[in-house]
């Protein structure tokens, strides 16, 4: 279900998107609000698609909770050193850039003309190491990979539950995950927050 992500891939496509239609909309991004949309909406116990209080169940456990912290600060600096950096180079985001990154490898960014064309020159100019797209895409990769566990622990969970038969739990997981279909992570920053997106994220964090 989780594919590696290549951060040469997301600085290439973040540079190709110069160009872009401001109006255009993310199909990454839009698949993670619809992703998280169903894996909280639904109600507890439905038969098809994971429920909302067994994502918490699973997202609550001590391992995956002591991970979903981490990313979560790790985001908290990966955001504090990109405004850093828009800073030094005397700018101010005026809104929120989100940088969508798919469990297939599809890379998005959303944000108006200014935030974008300003986090773009960062991110080519950046010489860090790692540099801010690694980061990035790190954090992407460790995102889906966290949302995998959850949500493989959670389809676990429902069947074992909902089914009368050991064939019955396998059948039943196996639709679970197949629902579940290709995650996305959104790492959202702006001149006063920033935040993490994931399937699973939401219950994590509740």
């Amino acid at each position: 279900m989780i594919s590696s992500i290549n951060s040469n891939a997301l600085l290439n496509y973040l540079t190709a998107q110069s160009q872009d239609d401001p109006s255009s909309t993310s199909g990454a991004g839009a698949q993670a609000a619809a992703l998280l949309a169903k894996a909280h909406g639904n109600a507890q116990g439905q038969v098809g698609t994971l429920s909302a209080a067994s994502l918490q169940r699973a997202a609550g456990t001590a391992r995956n909770a002591a991970a979903a912290q981490g990313l979560d600060g790790a985001q908290k600096t990966l955001a504090t050193d990109l405004r850093a950096a828009l800073a030094k180079a005397g700018v101010k985001l005026g809104g929120a850039v989100e940088f969508s990154v798919s469990s297939a490898g599809a890379v998005d960014v959303k944000g108006s003309e200014a935030d974008k064309a300003a986090v773009k020159a960062i991110l080519n100019a950046d010489t860090g190491q790692p540099g801010f797209a690694s980061r990035i895409a790190t954090q992407a990769r460790d995102a889906l990979k966290l949302s995998s566990t959850i949500q493989q622990s959670a389809a676990i969970s429902q069947a074992a539950r909902l089914s009368k038969s050991s064939g019955g739990v396998i059948s039943l997981y196996t639709s679970l995950m197949q629902q579940a279909g290709s995650a996305s992570v959104v790492f959202s920053v702006s001149a006063a927050s920033s935040s993490l997106s994931y399937p699973g994220s939401l219950a994590a964090n509740a």
